[in-house]
């Protein structure tokens, strides 16, 4: 805990080209020698005008807004919500982003296993615990454990379209999954 007693916990996979995600990242690595070409390039200066003709190195990184740790905004499902344009990422309220944190605990299940609002509402009793508005609701399956092998975007129990839409109803705004996506993996083609 930090001293205004709440814990931030990095939920994040790495951002690598070796990854199995059915669209893995593309990164080109330019070290610092290749920095100072490109610095002096911007600042119409020649590479050894700087300490032993190196300046930054960096990464081009080119993704889709799918790839990683990602939030997916009510646009990247369809067009309209609630009779509405729906929002992209930067109109969602940041503070939908942080707040109490539920973890369900599903890496018990199989892959393609659909959890049902039946699972959520099991767990709850479990864990003595009633879904407040505006808690994050948390999914684990144990698949990002798998994301350097294969068959990873297979490796996920998803949640059933009628649970998410009971969570919705629990005025849940935020939801999460350690698996490459919230649905029940769908056979891919690569």
């Amino acid at each position: 805990m930090n001293g205004r007693g709440f814990r931030i916990i990095d939920l994040s996979v790495p951002m690598d080209e070796e990854v199995k995600e059915p669209m893995p990242p593309k990164i080109d690595y330019m070290d610092h020698e290749g920095g100072a070409k490109q610095a002096a390039h911007f600042l119409g200066l020649k590479p050894e005008d700087f300490p032993e003709s190196k300046a930054w190195a960096s990464e081009d990184v080119t993704l889709t807004t799918h790839t990683g740790t990602h939030v997916d905004a009510p646009w990247h499902y369809w067009p309209t919500s609630e009779g509405k344009k729906a929002r992209t990422i930067d109109e969602l309220p940041l503070e939908w982003f942080y707040g109490n944190g539920v973890l369900f605990d599903f890496s018990d299940r199989e892959a393609g296993y659909e959890i049902e609002t039946a699972d959520f509402e099991e767990k709850l009793s479990e864990m003595n615990y009633e879904l407040k508005p505006f808690d994050i609701v948390l999914i684990r399956t144990d698949a990002d454990k798998k994301i350097y092998e294969d068959t990873y975007a297979m490796q996920h129990a998803g949640v059933s379209a009628d649970a998410t839409r009971w969570l919705i109803d629990q005025g849940i705004k935020v939801m999460g999954t350690d698996g490459w996506g919230w649905d029940i993996p769908l056979p891919l083609q690569a």
